[in-house]
């Protein structure tokens, strides 16, 4: 497998994973289907994966933490 931006895509789901458990206690398994592959292979970076996997799912109480209802 070939390495985008030194990491093969086992690495970046990786890493997209420990910044979404990190900061809301779930995985990529818990969020609705999205393109990692894609983002991977668009050099997308594990911050810029984990929040538009994040956009892409509907997760009310994301929603009302952006609007600032709970707190970050």
């Amino acid at each position: 497998m070939s390495a985008v931006n030194g990491r093969t895509f086992k690495q970046w789901m990786g890493a997209v994973d420990a910044i979404i458990s990190r900061r809301f206690g779930m995985t990529t398994s818990d969020l609705a289907d999205t393109t990692y592959w894609d983002m991977w292979n668009d050099e997308m970076t594990p911050d810029e994966g984990a929040q538009e996997a994040l956009e892409n799912d509907d997760l009310p109480w994301l929603e009302a933490e952006a609007e600032g209802q709970f707190p970050a």
